[in-house]
């Protein structure tokens, strides 16, 4: 919509197109108020045009035949004809739109496609006008914004990989050339259909670093993402914002944020659950409170051992209960009850030694061994026995033989921090892959992806 901008208005920064040939015009006296518009007819078609901001303006397109045409030269030559109907590129944001992004409000002036010459892949570029602050664009690119202003100050570039400015380091992520595929509006420069300038574009999320040469100039850019929302809120288009689609390559990298503020939590809880463990350790008593020797039949059956009475000292702690016997290539299997001699509580166990080994092809091998533990958490203090039954297998000497059980009180144990630290790490390793999946989804149309590199 036309009209006197909200903010009072003067052309002072007026930074220009990303990466057009021309440099924006000189700084002009403050105005009093905004300029007349100024119309006249098309010398191609006679329909009207309008321009908005005379004196700013380089160049305008007719509304009827699409024609360009040099609003600085008296007879209003036309510069270049395109008849491609408006209906082939659609205008999300019409010509005289006006809304405030970041504060300031601007006015949508020109509306121009352009297009990769290898690939053909187009965007639509939206010029912005406030006369105090001069121009900006808004890129649109598959559904995704950027709201994109010239720099002056030229950033430090690190071979041909990496752009530096203000100390934050952009990656390269395309280059090519591009051209102008089709324009509508007023214009500061002198717009031709099919100029082409040389691109090369760097991102460190939500900004894109971007410079574009042609054959008399280098022109850099900074563009940052703005969300449909910020869009739609501050445009009211008539028709909407198209949906994004993909990631873009300057969307903020939410994903990743999140994962390194998991990363430092889990470092945080890891560092805790250390020191507890390292505490609980180092205080563990470790006492051993039975060491009981039994005998068994090898390759039979042997029921109804009982310990002698024991004592677990402390109120409240764990058990481990070891059982050692001279397996070699056989097993022996027992099967107990740690008994409370006063309640007659009792925490039944299973326990099979088994140790064999050999040679074949492959060389020596061997598995199992002649000792087992089990642990038992948080038993209560006080007088226990064991009830054991034992069975064996496998043994070439039928001899008796003998069988060491150990009870020990209060033991260090480690299976329970290994298993918080386990599931711990869970959540940071579903991020972290949540994380990479946006990031190659980032890097997916980029000639320089990190991600196809590191899979070839």
């Amino acid at each position: 919509m036309a009209g006197k901008p909200e903010e009072p208005i003067v052309p002072g920064d007026q930074t220009g197109p990303v990466g057009e040939s021309g440099p924006p015009p000189a700084a002009a006296p403050k105005p009093a108020k905004k300029p007349l518009a100024k119309s006249f007819h098309c010398t191609n078609c006679g329909a009207a045009v309008t321009v908005r901001y005379p004196g700013a303006s380089m160049t305008a397109v007719c509304s009827g035949c699409s024609s360009i045409i040099d609003v600085t030269d008296e007879n209003y030559k036309i510069l270049t004809k395109y008849f491609k109907a408006t209906r082939d590129y659609p205008l999300t944001l019409p010509l005289g739109s006006r809304g405030k992004l970041k504060g300031r409000t601007w006015e949508v002036i020109g509306f121009m496609v352009r297009a990769d010459v290898a690939s053909n892949y187009s965007w639509d570029e939206y010029l912005l006008f406030n006369p105090y602050y001069g121009y900006r664009w808004l890129t649109l690119d598959q559904g995704h914004w950027n709201l994109v202003a010239t720099i002056k100050r030229k950033p430090e570039r690190e071979g041909s990989a990496i752009a530096t400015l203000d100390d934050n380091k952009f990656q390269i992520y395309n280059q090519g050339r591009a051209q102008v595929k089709y324009v509508i509006g007023e214009f500061y420069w002198r717009v031709v259909i099919g100029g082409q300038v040389t691109m090369i574009d760097y991102i460190s999320p939500p900004q894109m670093l971007s410079m574009e040469q042609d054959d008399k100039e280098v022109v850099w850019s900074l563009g940052e993402y703005i969300s449909p929302e910020e869009i739609k809120e501050a445009f009211h288009p008539p028709a909407g914002v198209p949906p994004p689609r993909g990631v873009s390559p300057t969307e903020p990298p939410v994903a990743k944020e999140k994962h390194t503020k998991m990363g430092r939590l889990l470092f945080v809880f890891w560092l805790f659950i250390t020191c507890a463990q390292f505490y609980f350790t180092s205080t563990a008593r470790n006492e051993t409170a039975l060491e009981f020797r039994g005998g068994f039949i090898p390759n039979s059956k042997l029921n109804d051992i009982t310990t002698p009475v024991f004592v677990l000292n402390k109120d409240m702690a764990n058990v481990a209960i070891s059982l050692h016997a001279p397996v070699s290539n056989s097993w022996l299997y027992v099967s107990g009850e740690l008994v409370n001699d006063d309640t007659g509580v009792s925490y039944p166990f299973e326990q099979t030694v088994e140790y064999y080994f050999g040679s074949d092809s492959d060389g020596y091998w061997s598995e199992g061994g002649v000792n087992s533990e089990q642990t038992f958490s948080s038993v209560p203090g006080g007088k226990y026995y064991i009830n054991l039954d034992t069975e064996s297998g496998d043994f070439k000497d039928i001899l008796g033989q003998q069988f060491n059980l150990t009870v020990k009180r209060n033991v260090p144990t480690y299976d329970n921090y290994l298993w918080f630290c386990f599931f711990l790490s869970l959540m940071p390793l579903y991020s972290f892959m949540q994380m990479r999946k946006i990031e190659v989804a980032r890097w997916s149309n980029s000639d320089f992806n990190p991600y196809l590199s590191q899979s070839s």
